[in-house]
């Protein structure tokens, strides 16, 4: 490779200049580079696959031993991954400026399409040979210098900074861990990378939101059957911190992002990932302030933000779309349907008995929505029994002990900063343990709300006012129950967490009186 070689030349001389540079470039139009799709993609092919072969024999043996991990020289990498910049920046075949700027767009999506698709059959290639263990590092690294490259601020680049970006994410997408799963550890570094995330979700007019949610998806749907079972691997248990620490990057500098797409992530996370939902709705819209929980006789349906609906970017009705218009005929004329009879099944997965979260979380979410618009300006406790959205809910709690888990956990996600949603979803939970006679139900609304809070830091607002109110209102008798009680370790537990979540000097017996302090 010619051309290559060329480059690397030019780019090892002190004295290149624009002169060099330009001559440089016309002699790759002559070959075809730029112009014809089949000549570009074959030197690109060919170059990726060269420059990392060449790092790749540059392993040499670390000073920890033999058994440390072999050092390499990133040099050719990073040379070539100079050229790719300056193709993508300075060659065009002529014409308008938006025929340009289509040009450099389309020789982008090759240049990441080719990568991509050399990374994949190298990964496959030599896992099926069964050799050494395919290493990631030269992969990584010629991607990382891409995406700095590409989305360092340019006057060039910045018209064009969302489509970069996009193309960025199409192609992360592709090599996602389900897909690639030995480049896991070097796929979350990158769609963290400071020049890609946050520059994703500073787009105006929330133009990356999406892009940056399916990446992420994409993470938690690898993660979710390792995270599922009792004992993580090491590998798993770094990659589940590693994400942990992106989720909180994200809560601290993009709360909104994570705020208005609570469903959507919810939906890919398992039921045993308590610390990770939690990180999820704590957060907050930027501006809000959050009322201390803990303000003794806190009145919330005083709070002027518990008037207002809060944002949600998630696709509420997809998981539901086969039963929308059953549902919405209850709705108007439940004394007219046979809905609730039916209800159950449906939410179970295909030919078996195992309840469909997503489904679930859509729907709690969807009849939600719906009951606030129905109730309106009314006392939200002192309505709930009498509408439709109520008797849906109710009739969740018919599922078994593991269908109704997941149906609380669904209404648990809804107990976030104030809005009409945390108020009305709070008075379910109320109203779901104080009206059943099945002590199971009460356990299973105990277990969920308690399990959130044994967990570090931070907590969701709602959570914490919905279980205030459960442990100090004594409309809801909690301390006579005798689950709180069935043994000296679980006792310590709700005492250390009533302690936590009562203001001091409050004892456990102390009451507020009737439903005011919802």
């Amino acid at each position: 490779m010619f051309l290559l070689e060329g480059w690397i030349r030019i780019h090892g001389e002190a004295a290149t200049n624009d002169n060099t540079l330009a001559q440089y470039l016309q002699l790759l139009q002559q070959y075809g580079v730029g112009k014809g799709d089949e000549q570009t993609e074959r030197f690109l092919r060919l170059s990726t696959l060269i420059v990392v072969e060449a790092v790749l024999n540059t392993a040499k043996p670390s000073g920890e031993g033999s058994s440390g991990k072999k050092v390499l020289d990133y040099a050719f990498i990073d040379v070539y991954s100079k050229l790719v910049t300056v193709l993508v920046k300075h060659m065009n075949g002529g014409g308008t400026e938006e025929q340009i700027v289509a040009q450099r767009m389309a020789l982008l999506n090759k240049v990441l399409g080719v990568t991509v698709r050399s990374l994949m059959w190298d990964f496959y290639t030599r896992s099926q040979k069964g050799r050494t263990p395919w290493d990631q590092r030269p992969w990584f690294r010629l991607l990382f210098n891409m995406t700095m490259d590409l989305n360092t601020p340019d006057p060039i680049f910045d018209p064009i900074s969302f489509g970069i970006l996009s193309a960025f994410g199409a192609a992360f997408h592709v090599i996602q861990p389900l897909a690639v799963p030995g480049f896991s550890f070097a796929w979350l570094e990158l769609i963290s990378n400071r020049m890609f995330l946050p520059n994703l979700l500073l787009l105006n007019e929330q133009k990356g939101w999406n892009v940056a949610l399916q990446l992420l998806i994409d993470q938690f749907l690898f993660l979710e059957p390792h995270l599922r079972k009792s004992e993580l691997t090491p590998a798993i248990k770094q990659l589940y911190e590693g994400t942990l620490r992106v989720l909180l990057v994200l809560l601290h500098d993009f709360p909104s992002f994570l705020a208005g797409y609570h469903l959507s992530l919810c939906n890919v996370i398992p039921e045993n990932c308590v610390q990770l939902r939690n990180v999820i709705l704590s957060a907050v819209p930027k501006g809000m302030v959050l009322p201390d929980p803990f303000t003794p006789n806190l009145k919330i349906d005083l709070l002027p933000e518990i008037q207002q609906a809060p944002i949600v970017l998630s696709n509420v009705v997809g998981p539901i779309e086969g039963m929308r218009i059953d549902l919405a005929t209850f709705l108007k004329e439940p004394q007219r349907s046979d809905f609730l009879s039916t209800l159950l099944p449906r939410l179970c997965k295909e030919g078996t008995n195992e309840v469909d979260a997503a489904r679930v979380n859509s729907l709690v979410l969807y009849v939600g929505i719906k009951a606030i618009a129905r109730i309106q300006n009314a006392q939200i406790a002192q309505a709930l029994p009498h509408t439709p959205e109520m008797e849906i809910l109710q009739k969740l709690m018919e599922f078994d002990d593991k269908g109704r888990y997941t149906c609380l956990n669904a209404i648990a996600n809804q107990l976030r900063y104030p809005s009409s949603h945390t108020h009305y979803y709070s008075c379910v939970m109320l109203f779901l343990f104080s009206e059943t006679k099945n002590v199971a139900v009460k356990e299973q609304v105990t277990r969920v709300l308690l399990e959130r809070l044994i967990v570090h830091r931070p907590h969701p607002w709602g959570l914490l006012i919905t279980f205030i109110e459960l442990i100090k209102n004594q409309r809801y008798q909690f301390w006579s129950h005798q689950f709180t009680r069935c043994a000296t370790e679980i006792e310590k537990v709700f005492e250390s967490v009533a302690r936590s979540c009562l203001a001091p000097g409050t004892s456990r017996s102390t009451t507020v009186g009737g439903e005011e302090s919802q």
